[in-house]
């Protein structure tokens, strides 16, 4: 486990049957800022020195993250060692029975599509499960960074501007939950340009409650990239992830899977990072050529 110089904060330690291991606080790198093809200005929240270095073998094998007592945010990588799929899901747990975050993470490369996600909770010293949801042949590799006191406020203000003043943003209606099928759709076509892509979940401003969602990353018609199955507290607990979309043709697809009443939230959709330059010359066009 690396340790990096000018840490303030004392090292958590990772409850584990057979080994410890510790969540490292992570390091405030001079703010860097990019002007990005929407007009948004956005202060890099992944630094270099926030990598996946923890690896979590296959078959329903666990590590758990106990949060300290200062902590309001929470930041983990999910990728796989190498470029085979992986099922990961991520829970946040305050005491044995209540758990108020579940995420389950499909990829279809992850290595080539790794997941970098923000999740803000109560002071209440909760503690984060990472598992792998797949069979043995499928381990996954994360890295999770409890940030300082200054980082996390800086990190909330960072993630707030980019929800109310992302290009794209839809209100997503809860529906049925008899037939499976839930409620509002909603779609996001991906600018070419965005090499990264952010996502940001929040019921704050619509309600207040509990929210349910299924979020695809489709490349062409029905070719799911990455499925993210997403279930969080609601107002207290905004959910950001930074999303690798490189090329042309990405969607993003949201479904609410609560029902009518409940099922309320708000998704914005940005682009993380520096654009890509773009040449439409070079798509593949379905049916051309002849």
């Amino acid at each position: 486990m690396k340790i990096y110089a000018g840490i303030s904060v004392a090292a958590l330690f990772l409850a584990s049957e057979t080994s410890g291991f510790s969540v490292k606080p992570t390091v405030m790198l001079p703010a860097t800022t990019s002007r990005r093809s929407s007009s948004l200005c956005m202060t890099d929240i992944w630094q270099p020195v926030k990598q996946a270095d923890i690896r979590i073998e296959g078959g329903s094998t666990l590590k758990t993250f106990q949060m300290p007592a200062h902590a309001e945010r929470v930041q983990y990588i999910i990728t796989s060692p190498t470029g085979r799929p992986i099922k990961a899901k991520v829970e946040l747990w305050i005491g044995p029975i209540r758990c108020v975050h579940e995420f389950i993470y499909d990829c279809m490369d992850g290595k080539s599509f790794p997941l970098r996600a923000t999740l803000q909770f109560k002071k209440l010293s909760p503690v984060l499960k990472i598992s792998t949801h797949g069979s043995y042949e499928f381990p996954l590799e994360c890295g999770v960074f409890v940030p300082s006191p200054d980082e996390s406020e800086m990190i909330g203000d960072v993630t707030k501007n980019m929800f109310y003043t992302a290009p794209m943003k839809e209100r997503v209606q809860g529906g049925s939950t008899i037939d499976n099928k839930g409620g509002a759709i909603r779609t996001f076509h991906i600018d070419p340009a965005w090499e990264k892509t952010q996502i940001m979940v929040w019921s704050k401003d619509v309600g207040k409650k509990s929210f349910k969602t299924n979020i695809e990353i489709l490349q062409g018609p029905n070719n799911a990239k990455q499925h993210l199955n997403l279930r969080c507290g609601g107002s207290t607990q905004p959910y950001h992830a930074v999303i690798d979309t490189p090329g042309s043709g990405w969607v993003i697809r949201c479904n609410s899977k609560k029902y009518l009443e409940d099922g309320l939230f708000e998704i914005a959709v940005a682009p993380y990072g520096e654009p890509a330059p773009y040449d439409p010359a070079n798509d593949v066009v379905v049916g051309g050529g002849f």
